[in-house]
């Protein structure tokens, strides 16, 4: 019987639904994902490409493909839903595009490299990815001919296989009529978002038709080949190499807000017990613990608390379970200048921890906190007092960060490894939230970073921590992937920024360039109005564009027809009344007309009216009725000067300090982080994006990647010099290691 004509059991078409819902969904937020990443790895191609050419054909694809995208999309689950349609009749699944046997030589004469080469890219993927998830793929298989009642699928056969949702991408973006590399760049993001994940997929449907009663207990295949090269691999890889590979992937940051690491501020055990040492001979002088049994030589140690006692009395304790943001909530901080609120919000801060502090020990009795606990309880509150020490943090930043207070408390009475582990995923979490903290929330506009995102993270650990140390784990990936996000959003924000500012910079280059060379051949010359019309205004426009196009122009024959123009103009101005003059405009209009409206073609105005003018003007020259005008356009030479001032090194006198400062300048790195007073008293933190060398204008742009300003060298050196604007360095290294260090070394001295 013709297997077409035995239909899908009804029980199991809803299962065929799921699978296409569970597909649909998976590829749209992954075809998403991609999409917005081209922009950003098309700008990276771009800075990388040795022609102007080359870089305005990666820009013009972003615009390009973004349009498209909708469409495309739209046209992939078309296209993607008649092999589902397919698998439902029982049929095999059609590919749009045929496949191309690469290892037949008559076959592969007859395509265009171009196409091989895409071909065999696309072929490279489908096969990298069926290696991969072979395991997946098999139990799938396996489960899919049950439901088309024993009939065994061919693996392109299976619905969203590597073959079905590649070919039928490969498809889809042929709308997009792109360059071979732009599609290859395209199919590389294809891979990393799409194919990289797709085990995911694969693993969720599986356990889909399971959970149906489809094979359950299904035992994987086992690939002896594969278990072979692993075995190789071991064998060949030093143990020493084994050891490390994992501490690397460990230290390397996923995004530039995770802090460092260095070993200046790396705290071993015996620093640690020193300093929890310090504690205890401290407390042993306070009046509040002297009938505490472990000072007492007949003390009773069976009335301490063992640390799950101690962790469920603080669970039942009336911690807060909502924000006190204090300051930032009372109306009569309004009317404080910045510093008096930020001061204002740490001293109410202060008496905050140690209220909550001086609660535990109220509530619990001290006496019956182990000497330990007491440490770690003491420890804790010190840490967060050195947030509120922190200067790169803004008042409103500390506020809420400090209500992880209590949740830390639990923390470090829980698991000491918190103190003593730098990678304690606790730890790392109050790393990161202090230094996105300091990177990322601007007082003045909470709405442009993470401000929202720490808030509600932390919010979620007041109100659900207990005792289930894996919050932290959930938090910490949560909070980092919207650091990735934003850093990403920065990246792409910076580079437009940079990009219209590059633009603009070589437009005001051009435009002071062509007045200069206007002035070098005009200056002193008394023009007749209409003639001087024409060069000020059409002809140096021209020059403008000419060398906003090419910076070398000068170098080529095309600039010496340039020059031409305006040397006739000038020759026709001075010899009204010369026969000659006269005789050789006769002979010369024709050319010189020619490459004048060569030029306006270029413009793209072919007649504006300051050449209809000068047309008839010269049309009156060269019939003798034009008259020499009374009054006449002398061009003064002086409006050569401001290119001169811009372009060139400030050479003003200046002391030795300005000179330093000048020279520091110039050497600063892009990327460096600056500081500048406002006048309005508020502190203004940018990072140097740009400079050109060209104008010696420096560009700088906020922390989320607006332009802030552009600050030509002399007033930068100026605004150094007055202390109005000083060179920072971010602190990016673990906020927890530094503290503990400060901590100790207060302990020690004092």
């Amino acid at each position: 019987m013709n297997d077409t004509l035995v239909e899908i059991l009804p029980k199991f078409r809803h299962l065929i639904k799921n699978y296409q819902t569970e597909v649909d969904d998976f590829l749209r937020e992954r075809l998403e994902r991609m999409f917005f990443e081209v922009e950003p790895v098309m700008i990276d191609f771009a800075s990388k490409a040795e022609t102007d050419n080359a870089q305005i054909l990666f820009f013009d694809s972003i615009s390009h493909i973004q349009s498209l995208s909708d469409q495309v999309t739209q046209a992939y689950f078309d296209t993607l839903n008649t092999g589902f349609t397919a698998f439902g009749n029982r049929q095999s699944i059609r590919y749009p595009k045929p496949i191309i046997e690469t290892d037949n030589a008559e076959q592969i004469d007859i395509v265009e490299n171009s196409d091989l080469e895409i071909h065999i890219a696309i072929q490279a993927m489908i096969t990298r990815s069926r290696n991969k998830n072979h395991q997946l793929l098999y139990q799938l298989g396996q489960r899919l001919a049950v439901i088309q009642q024993g009939r065994k699928l061919r693996d392109p056969d299976i619905p969203a296989c590597p073959d079905h949702i590649t070919t039928t991408f490969q498809t889809a973006s042929g709308r997009f009529e792109l360059e071979q590399k732009l599609l290859l760049i395209l199919y590389v993001l294809f891979e990393n978002n799409i194919l990289g994940d797709i085990a995911t997929l694969y693993a969720r449907i599986n356990t889909m038709l399971s959970d149906a009663g489809i094979y359950p207990h299904l035992v994987p295949v086992i690939s002896l080949n594969q278990g072979k090269r692993q075995d190789s691999k071991e064998r060949v890889l030093p143990e020493s190499e084994v050891d490390r590979q994992p501490l690397q992937a460990k230290s390397a940051p996923r995004c530039r807000t995770e802090p460092l690491t260095n070993e200046d501020f790396s705290i071993g055990e015996a620093v640690f017990n020193s300093i929890l040492s310090l504690l205890t001979e401290r407390r042993r002088t306070d009046p509040r613990f002297k009938d505490h049994p472990e000072y007492r030589p007949d003390g009773n140690l069976e009335q301490l608390r063992s640390k799950p006692d101690l962790v469920t009395a603080i669970n039942q304790l009336d911690t807060p379970v909502e924000f006190d943001m204090g300051v930032h909530e009372s109306e009569a901080a309004d009317g404080l200048t910045a510093d008096d609120r930020s001061a204002a919000a740490v001293e109410y801060l202060q008496q905050r921890i140690s209220s909550e502090r001086e609660k535990i020990y109220s509530e619990l009795d001290t006496n019956t906190i182990p000497t330990a606990d007491l440490d770690t309880i003491e420890l804790v509150g010190m840490l967060f007092e050195h947030i509120l020490d922190d200067q790169d943090l803004a008042s409103l930043t500390k506020t809420v960060i400090c209500h992880l207070h209590t949740p830390y408390l639990k923390v470090a009475i829980i698991d000491r490894d918190f103190l003593t582990n730098p990678e304690h995923i606790a730890r790392k979490l109050l790393n990161l939230v202090v230094n996105a903290g300091r990177r990322w929330v601007d007082e003045n506009n909470v709405e442009a970073g993470i401000y929202h995102t720490l808030r509600d993270m932390i919010q979620s650990i007041m109100r659900d921590f207990k005792d289930d140390i894996s919050l932290f784990d959930r938090a910490y990936d949560e909070f980092l992937d919207h650091l990735q996000a934003l850093e990403h959003k920065t990246k792409i924000l910076e580079e437009r920024t940079k990009e219209a500012t590059r633009g603009k910079d070589r437009l005001e280059y051009a435009r002071l360039r062509a007045e200069e060379i206007m002035h070098q051949h005009c200056a002193g010359v008394r023009f007749h109005p209409v003639l001087w019309q024409f060069l000020s205004v059409v002809w140096k426009n021209y020059m403008t564009l000419l060398l906003l196009r090419d910076q070398q122009i000068e170098k080529h024959k095309e600039w010496r027809t340039v020059l031409m123009v305006i040397n006739s103009v000038i020759k026709i101005n001075n010899g009204y009344t010369d026969p000659l003059t006269m005789d050789w405009l006769r002979h010369a209009w024709p050319r010189l007309k020619q490459s004048i409206e060569s030029g306006l073609e270029f413009l793209g105005n072919t007649n504006p009216s300051e050449y209809v003018a000068f047309q008839q003007t010269i049309n009156q020259l060269q019939q003798a009725t034009q008259s020499e005008p009374i009054e006449k356009v002398v061009v003064q030479p002086a409006a050569v000067t401001k290119l001169h001032t811009n372009r060139g090194t400030v050479k003003a006198v200046r002391s030795d300090k300005m000179c330093e400062l000048t020279k520091k300048t110039q050497q600063t790195d892009i990327g460096s982080w600056f500081e500048f007073n406002e006048p309005d008293g508020k502190l203004q933190r940018v990072k140097l994006s740009w400079y050109s060398p060209v104008t010696n204008n420096h560009m700088f742009i906020d922390r989320f990647g607006y332009k802030a300003f552009v600050l030509p060298t002399e007033v930068l050196v100026t605004r150094l010099a007055n202390g109005t604007a000083r060179i920072i360095e971010p602190n990016r290294f673990p906020f927890v290691d530094q503290a503990l260090k400060k901590i100790y070394n207060l302990l020690r001295t004092g």
